[in-house]
């Protein structure tokens, strides 16, 4: 076995997290930003007992559901990250876009 080090490059993203009132936002948000054609982003039909972002990546299709991040490099790429991951890995940039 060849066990070999990397090192975890730091990365500069966008990043709004899902909450109830802010999916359609999301959804258009991924829809006008992403490098990906066709539609991109899809929200959970209404009257489900969660609601959640769907959104097509380069690895294929993934699900951000309530309370996960939704990430953007900038360049048009769009992915999903969970709340314990993100909280763990990113710090907000003071004077950060909004």
């Amino acid at each position: 076995m060849d066990i070999k080090e990397y090192q975890h490059a730091p990365e500069l993203v966008e990043a709004v997290q899902v909450e109830g009132g802010n999916v359609e936002a999301v959804v258009s948000w991924i829809n006008t930003y992403s490098n990906l054609k066709g539609i991109v982003g899809q929200t959970a039909i209404r009257g489900r007992s969660a609601e959640y972002v769907d959104m097509q990546t380069q690895e294929g299709m993934r699900r951000a559901g309530l309370g996960d991040y939704v990430c953007h490099d900038g360049a048009g790429e769009f992915w999903p990250v969970s709340k314990s991951i993100f909280e763990r890995r990113f710090a907000e940039l003071p004077g950060g876009a909004e």
